[in-house]
């Protein structure tokens, strides 16, 4: 009878939840490459510290996939607290694909295009894995 009211109390671990992506920044490198910069904003629901173990997140652009975050990640976040993780690639500027002006002057100053990440971020909470959901969309510029 105790070992049965023991393992009623025991804490099941939940999933982190993603809230938002924040400081959202392309950065020119070249005339090939440019820097995309984001910070993905999750709160951690457990009373207990989890870890984030990786991501693996598809960045697209006109429903095309334009660059891939496949990262490690060792990061400690406190229990029931927000807290972010980088999401840093590198850009080929060819597989934009900006075929037409207009979208490159877009793209380069004006109205800008809107980018979506479309992925999961592994967690550890308790020893046990997870995998939360990203799927966020933004208008960006790249900052010449």
């Amino acid at each position: 009878m105790l070992i049965f009211i023991g393992l009623g109390a025991c804490n099941t671990p939940e999933s982190p939840q993603f809230k938002y992506l924040e400081n959202v920044v392309v950065d020119l490198e070249s005339l090939s490459t440019a820097n995309l910069h984001a910070d993905a904003v999750l709160f951690n629901p457990n009373k207990n510290n989890i870890t984030i173990k990786g991501a693996k997140i598809d960045i697209m652009m006109a429903d095309q996939t334009i660059a891939v975050l496949d990262k490690d990640f060792d990061i400690k976040a406190m229990g029931n607290e927000e807290f972010t993780v980088p999401l840093d690639v590198q850009i080929k500027l060819k597989d934009l694909n900006l075929n037409a002006i207009n979208s490159a002057l877009g793209l380069l100053g004006g109205k800008g295009q809107e980018i979506r990440y479309l992925g999961r971020i592994k967690v550890k909470a308790y020893g046990v894995p997870f995998s939360v959901k990203v799927d966020y969309k933004d208008n960006i510029q790249i900052k010449i």
